[in-house]
């Protein structure tokens, strides 16, 4: 054999590793694409389910206390309580939803981690508030009023279930909607990013 065959076999040898590594790349770009966009649905249908049902809410509240309002001081200060604090719920899911929407995965990776860890930090600081002032005061809230208007053991009961289920459900969305998704889109977005820059 020559030396310019070596050569040519050597520029096809190389030429057909260069288009294989671009293969590869495009492969591991699709399949990060494909899981990012399967968690980031995830996560934008929780908030999306979670304005017209705070709305239903907000609706609810509006309407309870237009039956009963005035029956009691315990009872008006409970309501107005859960209405304002669902007033300031709807724009803040209303941000989370928006931080969401801007992640395009056709778009720049460091934009799109630049909303997604600011949704993150939101989400952590979310966890927090919830379990540790949230879902106690809207435990505690309305004991007082359940007492001032002695309930019977069925309500109590009904009362003490809905406790229980908050705490179920706050567990398992924050555990198995919110930490796992997040991972997954941080971790595939860090992928894109390096895949990026090589």
């Amino acid at each position: 054999m020559e030396l310019e065959e070596l050569k040519n076999i050597w520029t096809s040898v190389d030429e057909r590793l260069k288009k294989q590594e671009i293969l590869k790349e495009s492969i591991i770009k699709e399949m990060n694409c494909r899981k990012t966009n399967k968690s980031l649905n995830t996560l934008q249908w929780s908030e999306f389910i979670a304005i017209p049902i705070l709305l239903a809410v907000i609706s609810l509240i509006v309407y309870r206390y237009g039956q009963f309002g005035g029956i009691s001081r315990v009872w008006d200060i409970s309501v107005l309580l859960s209405l304002i604090i669902c007033l300031v719920l709807l724009p803040y899911i209303l941000y989370k939803a928006y931080l969401l929407m801007k992640v395009d995965l056709s778009g720049n990776i460091k934009n799109n981690l630049v909303y997604f860890n600011k949704f993150a930090i939101i989400v952590k600081k979310e966890r927090i508030v919830f379990w540790r002032f949230f879902l106690p005061f809207c435990a505690i809230l309305p004991i007082p009023m359940l007492i001032e208007t002695k309930i019977s053991i069925a309500l109590w009961t009904t009362y003490i279930c809905l406790v229980f289920f908050g705490v179920l459900f706050g567990y398992w969305s924050y555990k198995k909607i919110y930490n796992k998704n997040i991972q997954i889109i941080k971790k595939s977005l860090e992928e894109l990013k390096e895949l990026e820059e090589e």
